[in-house]
């Protein structure tokens, strides 16, 4: 779950940022819930307390009874994790390079008037890159407990003369006795991994190159020749919408 919270008195702005979530979350799996305050009081930051899940917090400089950017910093002294993101906006062009950049870790400092919209779907790119850097494929191989960041996951492929699966990362390679209907179940929810054929799991955000005529599929120095026919077109689609969109 991926909790949006903005804190902005403006209803034009506040209505921008809600459109501008429900805009970028539509291209997701992930679940998401929108939380809206327009003035400060005691119950924000206790509410705030409270979440779970992988919060991006919207804050505009100037509320009535608090500054966002007090409030930001009241949100790192309670949360106490750098999972959380924030995003300050304001009306002012002159406090865009403002010090309290740095005491709170923003994402980013976005004025109101400088291509807002945009400058905000960035900002939910580069902050969706870092939640999906967070999870892990976890096994057990022998005696040692293997965890493999999902970014650094090139593809899984079957191997074809054993029971067993090999995980490719640039520098290493991992195999892991199991089935690719399990991995298939463990990633359906995540938007890199496309299934490109009955025995390999790809991340499309890894593909550098494509050709679909040999076939095979290029990583940094590594290479999967495992597409199947029927699913050469969703994965050159995957390859040049994501590219733009979702690149690593």
């Amino acid at each position: 779950m991926i909790n949006f919270i903005i804190y902005e008195d403006e209803e034009y702005f506040g209505n921008l940022y809600k459109n501008v979530i429900h805009k970028f979350m539509g291209n997701s799996d992930d679940q998401y819930k929108i939380y809206s305050f327009s003035e400060y009081s005691d119950e924000i930051i206790k509410f705030i307390k409270g979440l779970t899940g992988q919060n991006v917090f919207i804050f505009d400089i100037e509320v009535k009874g608090k500054s966002g950017l007090d409030l930001a910093r009241e949100v790192r002294a309670v949360k106490k994790t750098m999972n959380d993101q924030i995003i300050i906006v304001t009306a002012h062009q002159d406090l865009i390079q403002n010090a309290f950049h740095k005491k709170i870790l923003m994402v980013d400092f976005i004025s109101k008037f400088d291509e807002l919209e945009e400058r905000l779907l960035l900002c939910f790119h580069e902050i969706y890159e870092i939640f999906n850097s967070n999870k892990f494929l976890s096994f057990k191989q022998d005696s040692e407990i293997i965890r493999i960041p999902y970014n650094d996951i090139l593809f899984i492929e079957k191997d074809k003369n054993d029971e067993c699966l090999y995980i490719e990362t640039d520098n290493c390679r991992y195999k892991y006795r199991t089935n690719i209907a399990k991995i298939e179940h463990l990633l359906e929810n995540d938007k890199r991994f496309f299934k490109t054929h009955r025995s390999c799991i790809v991340n499309t955000f890894k593909i550098t190159k494509l050709n679909t005529s040999i076939p095979i599929i290029y990583f940094n120095n590594k290479y999967t020749t495992c597409l199947s026919r029927d699913k050469k077109k969703e994965l050159e689609t995957k390859c040049l919408v994501g590219g733009d969109s979702y690149e690593l």
